[in-house]
């Protein structure tokens, strides 16, 4: 979420966006996720997306 500008962003943005609920505990805070998810962490990110990718694929 942190990597792209605002400007590359809205790229990704269209009718065919899928949209996957984040999912917190009541232990969790909100502004510890705000801050890994978009926060100065960039090599601590890219490894977290690493390791929890996955890619669909459509089956003709």
């Amino acid at each position: 979420m942190g990597e792209i500008s605002p400007d590359e962003f809205k790229n990704f943005i269209g009718e065919q966006i899928r949209l996957d609920p984040v999912i917190m505990n009541k232990n969790e805070s909100v502004v510890e996720m705000l801050e890994f998810y978009m926060g100065k962490n960039t090599p601590e990110r890219q490894d977290f997306i690493i390791e929890h990718l996955y890619v669909e694929k459509d089956e003709v």
